[in-house]
């Protein structure tokens, strides 16, 4: 039996609904009598609408006359039979997300009963039923049926769209997708990385709308979804993780707005985050051949390439490798085997927009870059990165082609060399930094210097190893520090009477003046080029 009254408060509910979306607008509602469309008293149209009364249990484009769009959309009952409709009009045609909107928005008008649904019955709870109430009651629940498969179809068909679809003003898929997303469960979203950081949101104006989780709230989150499958509920919001393998890669999360979660916000849910996995993993694939051929072209960069075929290789990998290239190398300590350096100087690189070729030669980060890195932010931007500033970075000159590139490498190991043995063994250094050091680490130099330390040092180095003293040491922190009794002290960790004393020691046994300025100058080259042939693998 037609119940006319119930059809039109479902009738009145999604005339409210939709009169809420801002690119269309109600031209006309209609009651369904009989299989026949009635004007309803509250919308009735001003011109009887002929294509509106075609409708057949389906939304259906009108013809084109008049507005630019119009659209007759289906509205059913609480047992899934068809009660009515809107004709819809609007100025433009809508989008998919919009599309998408508006079916949502109807399908929200009409909660289908969760007993009707849920596909379990407790039989014993419930009167007897007649053939005829077994049968209307089978009839609702396979409409509910169709209606939910309709309203999942509805959702995938919509969020696959963000595979193919342009990104107009988007910043990325990912913000489709979540823009998407938001439009179809009614729901802020935001789009999280493996570490937590979130790299898109929808639907809400806060860049932070909870806080980061921890890496242990993290682990616990990828426990409950292996366990479970499922989408895991934490403070304010639900969270489906891109979990492939043992790395998380990502995250979606659907934000609380005081309604519960339904079953369609958790298929949506789980859907989208499927496909945000087929992203997130495309991308990662691509960054570890990016990785391997840029570590591979790296190598031979710095060993030795034709310009030609370096020029080739780099393009392949969106890289200009004409013009001046300087040579980054980089080492933390304790020494670091895996990428971690490798990846903060990349991101420091990118943060700088400094473009570079960047890759990893046992515990040490190297990169090619394009122009001059020469910014005195490079090493705090990484050590920041690291969360650590105990690493050194060398920097070689420039080459003007691409058969320089190993003269920079070699420069840039020499920085790097003097800086980790320099009283002062963190932070960057630039080959053109070096002063008297570019004479005295140059390649070939040893017997020459080992000449002449043994002249400037060699009495005291035999006292040293003869009393397992260590003058050598106290005369270059001494001259290092510029003569200043309290400085070098400090940096001895000796009371200023005790250096007196050992200055004093060192006089004697050498027989220099250190009041001397060419005696102190020589003393002090030879200290320095000590300490470089003291830091040489024997």
């Amino acid at each position: 039996m037609f119940d006319r009254r119930g059809a039109e408060e479902v009738l009145g509910r999604a005339v409210r609904s939709v009169s809420a979306l801002e690119f269309c607008f109600i031209a006309a509602a209609y009651l369904v009598v009989d299989g026949h469309l009635i004007p309803s008293a509250n919308r009735a149209p001003t011109i009887p609408d002929r294509d509106a009364n075609q409708l057949q249990d389906t939304d259906k484009a009108l013809s084109a006359a008049g507005p630019v769009w119009r659209f007759a959309l289906s509205v059913f009952g609480d047992s899934g039979e068809l009660n009515g409709c809107l004709v819809l009009h609007a100025g433009a045609v809508p989008s998919p997300a919009q599309m998408t909107e508006l079916r949502a928005t109807a399908s929200r008008t009409v909660p289908v009963p969760a007993e009707e649904t849920s596909g379990t019955h407790q039989q014993e709870d419930m009167a007897p039923l007649s053939n005829g109430q077994a049968v209307a009651r089978r009839l609702r629940l396979l409409s509910a049926t169709v209606m939910q498969f309709e309203t999942r179809t509805s959702v995938q068909n919509a969020l696959d769209g963000t595979l193919t679809a342009p990104l107009g003003q988007m910043k990325s898929r990912n913000s489709l997708l979540a823009e998407v997303l938001s439009v179809v469960t009614g729901r802020s979203v935001c789009v999280e990385d493996g570490f937590g950081n979130i790299r898109a949101t929808a639907g809400t104006k806060s860049e932070r709308p909870y806080p980061r989780p921890s890496t242990a709230d993290r682990s616990r989150t990828a426990q409950l979804w292996v366990a479970s499958g499922l989408p895991v509920q934490e403070p304010q919001r639900l969270v489906a993780l891109v979990l492939p393998e043992r790395d998380v890669l990502g995250a979606m999360c659907l934000l609380e707005n005081g309604v519960p979660y339904t079953a369609e916000d958790v298929f949506a849910l789980q859907y989208a985050t499927r496909l945000l996995q087929v992203e997130l993993a495309h991308r990662r694939n691509i960054a570890q051949l990016e990785l391997k051929l840029g570590r591979d072209l790296v190598y031979e960069l710095v060993s030795g390439m034709d310009e030609e075929t370096a020029a080739l290789r780099a393009e392949a990998l969106g890289y200009d490798i004409k013009g001046p290239q300087h040579v980054i190398v980089a080492q933390w300590q304790p020494p670091r085997t895996d990428d971690t350096v490798v990846i903060a100087l990349r991101r420091t690189l990118n943060e700088l927009q400094i473009p570079a070729l960047v890759s990893r030669r046992a515990d040490m980060a190297l990169a090619v870059v394009a122009g001059d890195p020469l910014d005195t932010e490079l090493f705090s931007i990484a050590a920041r990165t690291l969360r650590s500033a105990t690493g050194a970075v060398g920097i070689g000159g420039p080459s003007r082609d691409v058969t320089e590139i190993p003269r920079s490498y070699a420069e840039a190991m020499r920085a790097l060399h003097v800086r980790v043995h320099s009283t002062d063994p963190y932070g960057s250094t630039r080959y053109d930094q070096l002063g008297i050091y570019r004479i005295l680490d140059m390649p070939g130099s040893e017997i020459d210097l080992s000449g002449y330390v043994e002249e400037w040092l060699g009495a005291l180095q035999s006292n040293d190893a003869r009393r397992g003293s260590d003058l050598v040491h106290t005369l270059a922190q001494y001259l290092d520090h510029g003569g200043n009794y309290d400085e070098a002290a400090d940096s001895l960790a000796i009371h200023r009477s005790t250096l007196r004393y050992r200055l004093k020691s060192i006089s004697q046994i050498t027989g220099f003046e250190l009041g001397d300025p060419e005696t102190r100058l020589n003393l002090h080259v030879a200290t320095r080029a000590w300490r470089l042939r003291s830091a040489r693998p024997r």
